[in-house]
């Protein structure tokens, strides 16, 4: 995992599942600041290949982040067979830009 995001930047999140992709039937990526989800993910977000399930954020999503802050994020999912998953949390720092906005 990533230690830091920067505001107005692409990030991709990339997982390695101990099952085929394919075998997903929910999947949510929470990031939250403080005590408030800030941003969330599902299946529909992602791109999926083998065994990797990969998710990528916008500009406009990563000026969501409070800038000198931690942002904490955690992956839950389901397969096929009703069999429940949860990623440990992981805690990133958010790095500010100078110049606010869209560069793409």
């Amino acid at each position: 995992m990533k230690e830091t995001i920067t505001q107005g930047t692409t990030p991709t999140f990339s997982f390695t599942l101990p099952f085929e992709a394919i075998q997903i039937k929910s999947f949510f990526i929470t990031f939250r600041q403080g005590e408030r989800n800030v941003l969330e993910k599902d299946l529909s977000d992602c791109t999926t290949e083998g065994y990797e399930i990969s998710v990528t954020l916008s500009q406009e999503e990563t000026f969501l982040f409070e800038p000198n802050q931690t942002v904490y994020v955690q992956v839950r999912m389901a397969d096929g067979e009703n069999s429940a998953f949860a990623s440990p949390v992981f805690a990133m720092h958010v790095a500010p830009v100078l110049k606010g906005g869209d560069v793409i």
